[in-house]
């Protein structure tokens, strides 16, 4: 009995000795932290330990803290990272802004003098967001640091230079807890860089002027205005930043959302600003669509003619710029963007004018309001730049001309869309406060199909028209280009025996200005084929638009685009030659249908013609002469599945060759129709390219195959033909 009461004490005592030493092993505030050697320092302080890909001197609990936040980018949400090497964390690359967490260090033995600094961003909320220190064995932080300096509008992803004094501390072993408890997601997340033991007074006092010169450089600018001013202060943002703007509410208009105006959106395309700087509420993505916010100028007395101006994109859905007064706050003159159009001019930035005229004399502000938090659709910010005021009528007139000349005169357009065309027409059908007096182009001449042969082009371009404010001005033609040949005379009878795409340039000039337009003539040879059935005219030439929505830009209907991916991922979309029909770009809103219809045609051959297609609402129609329905061919292909991957199935704006089997009609009159059907759900585009319509032998279609890129995926990926079925 003496022997089993020793051994059932002997076995209680390890017992208690286990829960002692567990006990005092460190695991304060429940952070879970495994037992570790005690290092002479901060392991992995600065985040540059990244070889194994996972956690080295630090510990994850929860959600947040997810090692692939560990990033080289230099800029988070548009805020410059001054991080201390190549990496740093990212909350936001980390994973989604609501997870939370926790991320512990190994503890260390605190040496130097005590003070430790270390780079912070982010953690808006400091009730939920923060660093703590603890000595090991005591589960009471002894210091805590928080983001308090993180506003949300100038400093937001900043990191921040912290110093806290551990003085007192010197050779306990300490270790460092990372919290992050907040589920929202305004700035609910934490950038953390350079934990670093200090060694002597001059690194603390290098570190806390670091802090001192970061927040001057990023936080609230200084905001001193002179109402009796006819201007206001930096209306074209070109200070790079915010000076002469207050904020009134919210935080969708700060700091980060002033950028370059050579800054390229979706990857090609220009906003066309004025000055080095504009205001992008997206920042290409970096801002929250979601925020809301209104920032104002400082107040003016308004001047001269009373006219004001301003350039302002997107803003669609309650998003706008307002003139207000000075004392009451009223909005005395409220615009919005009415020209918004996605994909023609989305963030392109468009002028606007003000008759402001019954208010001179009274002071003012301008106010700019992102109040679309995505609920009013898409495109949920606003772009603004170049605020002008007390404007005079002639400061107006030449304005408006100088204006109108640099969009004319210039020369760069995207592959993913002709926004300078639709930049153009804008300019051209603006209705200015004062007649414009510039050389523009009032109507237009439209492309031709004809046979091979001799051909009077002046016929072509009779009804294109062009104006000097009032005055009618005559138009000619200037020049034939042809498969990089140019002929600039014989327009009355000129040479279309060679079969192909002739670009035909007409224009006006008055005092030594010029306006010029272009058409594109189609010679055809043979009528087995349709008309520019693989859009390499680079337009719609030969095809006729049945839909009511689809407008005329500069004569010509946008929608023929040379890209060929689409995205960051860089999805291929299986273009045929440079150019494909593409469903974004035709100016249409993605819910509604359109349809197009080819040249008449001949069947012979095989009587087997084929389709690349492409998109949930892609469909091809053949009709006879007459208008009877022959065939009717949906996709089959598309899978919005593994995204971004083509070889693990999933497929989007990609187009696959689809054989169309008419060998019942051989020898008939045939046309085709290319549609946009209205679908359910989401993805409701088409994509269309290469429409063959003549093959000497049936094509084997169950062999035949294209490859291409996987995106950024690695490898190829091949994307079989196949038989249509016919469900007419």
């Amino acid at each position: 009995m003496k022997t089993k009461l020793h051994r059932l004490f002997a076995v209680l005592l390890v017992v208690l000795m286990v829960f002692s030493v567990f006990a005092c092993s460190g695991n304060a505030g429940g952070n879970d932290k495994p037992e570790v050697a005690v290092a002479d320092d901060i392991v992995n302080g600065d985040f540059e330990d990244v070889a194994s890909g996972q956690w080295v001197g630090w510990t994850r609990k929860d959600a947040a803290f997810n090692f692939r936040g560990v990033t080289d980018a230099e800029k988070i949400s548009g805020a410059p990272i001054e991080k201390s090497g190549t990496y740093f964390f990212a909350g936001t690359v980390g994973g989604n802004p609501a997870m939370r967490g926790t991320l512990t260090s190994d503890p260390f033995k605190l040496g130097g003098n005590g003070f430790i600094t270390f780079k912070m961003g982010g953690g808006k909320d400091t009730e939920k967001c923060y660093v703590e220190f603890f000595e090991q064995g005591n589960d009471k932080a002894i210091a805590k640091v928080v983001n308090d300096e993180c506003d949300g509008v100038f400093i937001t992803d900043h990191l921040l230079t912290k110093v806290v004094d551990l003085s007192a501390y010197v050779g306990k072993t300490i270790y460092i807890v990372v919290t992050d408890n907040d589920d929202g997601n305004d700035i609910s997340w934490l950038n953390l860089d350079a934990f670093k033991v200090c060694k002597d007074a001059a690194e603390v006092d290098a570190a806390k002027a670091e802090h001192d010169r970061q927040f001057a450089d990023y936080g609230p600018r200084p905001f001193e205005e002179d109402e009796t001013s006819n201007a206001i202060v930096n209306g074209g943002f070109e200070t790079g930043d915010l000076t002469g703007w207050l904020l009134l509410d919210g935080t969708a208009l700060t700091r980060a959302a002033i950028v370059p105006t050579s800054q390229y959106y979706w990857t090609d395309r220009m906003v066309y600003g004025e000055g080095e700087y504009y205001l992008d509420g997206s920042n290409n993505g970096a801002i929250q669509e979601s925020l809301t916010g209104a920032i104002r100028s400082t107040k003016f007395t308004l001047g001269g003619d009373g006219f004001i101006t301003f350039m302002m994109g997107s803003g669609n859905g309650g998003s706008y710029v307002a003139l207000c007064d000075g004392n009451t706050d009223e909005e005395l003159i409220k615009q919005e963007n009415t020209y918004f159009s996605d994909p023609a001019l989305a963030l392109t930035l468009l002028r606007f004018y003000m008759d402001a005229s019954e208010y001179i004399g009274r002071v003012c502000y301008l106010k700019v309001v992102d109040a679309n938090d995505g609920s009013n659709g898409g495109f949920a910010f606003i772009n603004v730049d170049d605020f002008r005021v007390s404007l005079t009528k002639d400061e107006v007139a030449a304005l408006e001309v100088e204006q109108m000349e640099k969009i004319q005169n210039e020369t760069y357009t995207s592959a993913s869309y002709d926004d300078l065309t639709s930049l153009r027409n804008y300019y051209t059908n603006y209705p200015y406060p004062v007649p414009l007096q510039s050389l523009t182009m009032t109507a237009y001449a439209d492309n031709q199909v004809v046979d091979c042969g001799t051909v009077d082009l002046t016929a072509y371009v009779a009804d294109a028209k062009a104006a000097f404010g009032s005055e009618d001005v005559p138009v000619a033609i200037t020049k034939v280009e042809f498969e990089g040949n140019e002929t600039t005379e014989g327009f009355d009878a000129f040479d279309m025996s060679a079969p192909g795409f002739y670009n035909v340039f007409y224009g006006a000039e008055k005092d030594g200005k010029t306006v010029e337009a272009k058409i594109t003539v189609v010679a055809m040879a043979d009528h087995n084929e349709i008309a520019n059935g693989g859009f390499e005219s680079g337009n719609l030439a030969g095809w006729t638009i049945l839909t009511d929505a689809w407008q005329k830009v500069e004569g010509q209907y946008p929608g023929v685009i040379s890209k060929e991916t689409y995205w960051d991922e860089a999805l291929p979309y299986n273009q045929a030659g440079e150019f494909h029909l593409d469903g974004w770009s035709t100016g249409i809103d993605e819910p509604d249908p359109w349809a197009i219809r080819s040249t008449n045609f001949t069947l012979s051959g095989s009587g087997f013609i084929s389709v690349r297609m492409g998109a949930a609402a892609a469909a091809v129609k053949v009709f006879k002469a007459d208008g009877t329905l022959i065939g009717y061919y949906k996709q089959n292909r598309f899978a919005d599945q593994n995204f971004p991957s083509l070889a693990q199935g999933g497929h989007w704006a990609d187009m696959g060759t689809y054989v169309m089997d008419l060998s019942a009609y051989i020898g008939e009159e045939l046309y085709i129709e290319l549609h946009d059907e209205v679908i359910e759900g989401g993805w409701a585009h088409a994509f269309f390219d290469e429409i063959v319509t003549f093959y000497e032998e049936a094509p084997d279609y169950a062999n035949n195959f294209e490859t291409v890129m996987d995106g950024n995926q690695a490898g190829e990926v091949q994307i079989p033909w196949q038989l249509a079925e016919n469900l007419a």
